[in-house]
């Protein structure tokens, strides 16, 4: 018993035994053992929270009770502004989260043997931005989660089980859609393709057209030798020439031939990228980017709070934007909605 405490205890035993001696009516002694009741009260419940302060700042500093932090490697195939972007995006979602340490890497960076680094880094989840980045990541490990995203085509996601992410390809249905948004009158829908590589595609895009009122004209190009011929096509009764990515069709190597007949034939072009209708396409449907790596940290998240990649399926990008090239449309004498125009991401002039 602490001293002051012990006083008044022996205080008010000496009083009670006076007072009973001498006959006389006891008072003091009630108020006394109130107060040394509200003392032990106190006593009792600063000692219990001091208890639990302590038994709380152990569990804090012992590992095994602490969060853990997650250690995220981000691979990207370059330093271009888009990337950045994505990179951003995705750092601000999951830092939200907490106990996140991230490791940055270009792909050029990288040195043999790769698998080295990553064990010397050893993340819980790689992000990887680009084609190549993802390719990568998918050969040196195939247990630990990959993220990626900036991949055109989905193929990539199918390389490796621990793989998934946002591709930048919208679906077929939502490409469609946005034709008719442009286009509410048209209904012939060309488009170029190898057999050998997109022939699943063009079927698919065959369902999804006729479900949105185009009829699909498919033109298949083997090689780059019969372009100029499969091109002549667009003279016969085409309104609108579609890309979907093919290697054969839709390449650096190919890009002006196949602008200069759309051009020349008065065929609005559908393009792939914003540097597509710089270039002299219509239009294309573009990307936010900030939003891609965004909607990428969230299937990281799920990832790091304990659900199996392989239940985590690849995505397109939720938020759509486009780009338009209004001196195309003026040379082909289209009239583009004021609001189509307003919402653009960007307007060529």
């Amino acid at each position: 018993m602490f001293p002051g405490i012990k006083s008044i205890h022996n205080c008010a035993i000496g009083i009670r035994t006076n007072c009973e001696a001498e006959g006389r009516v006891l008072v003091w002694p009630v108020a006394i053992r109130l107060r040394w009741f509200w003392v032990m009260r106190f006593y009792f419940t600063v000692h219990k929270n001091l208890i639990a302060l302590i038994i709380g700042i152990c569990l804090w500093a012992n590992p095994v009770f602490a969060e853990k932090t997650s250690h995220i490697l981000i691979i990207a195939t370059s330093n271009d502004a888009p990337l950045q972007e994505a990179i951003n995006g995705f750092k601000q979602q999951v830092s939200a989260r907490g106990n996140i340490k991230f490791t940055e890497m270009l792909l050029s960076q990288v040195h043999a043997p790769a698998v080295k680094q990553i064990d010397s880094i050893k993340p819980d989840l790689i992000y990887a931005l680009g084609v190549d980045a993802a390719k990568w990541a998918s050969l040196q490990t195939s247990s630990i989660p990959i993220v990626a995203t900036m991949v055109l085509k989905e193929d990539v996601f199918r390389q490796a089980p621990n793989i998934t992410g946002i591709s930048l390809g919208y679906s077929l249905q939502t490409q469609f859609q946005w034709l008719k948004k442009f286009f509410p009158q048209q209904k012939t829908v060309a488009v170029l393709f190898n057999p050998a590589e997109n022939a699943a595609t063009v079927l698919e895009a065959q369902k999804a057209g006729l479900q949105n009122g185009f009829n699909l004209v498919a033109i298949p190009v083997e090689s780059p030798k019969q372009l100029p011929f499969a091109l002549e096509q667009l003279a016969n009764n085409i309104e609108i020439l579609l890309a979907i990515p093919d290697e054969t069709v839709m390449s650096v190597n190919t890009a002006k031939e196949v602008l200069l007949a759309s051009f020349r034939n008065k065929v609005p072009f559908i393009g792939l990228s914003d540097n597509w209708v710089k270039s002299g396409a219509f239009y294309a449907l573009s990307w936010d980017y900030a939003d891609l790596g965004q909607q990428s940290a969230e299937l990281a998240l799920k990832i790091l709070n304990g659900a199996s990649i392989k239940t985590i399926s690849p995505e397109h990008p939720r938020k759509v934007t486009y780009t338009i090239n209004a001196k195309i449309a003026e040379h082909m004498k289209m009239d583009i909605p004021e609001a189509l125009l307003k919402n653009a991401k960007m307007v060529f002039n």
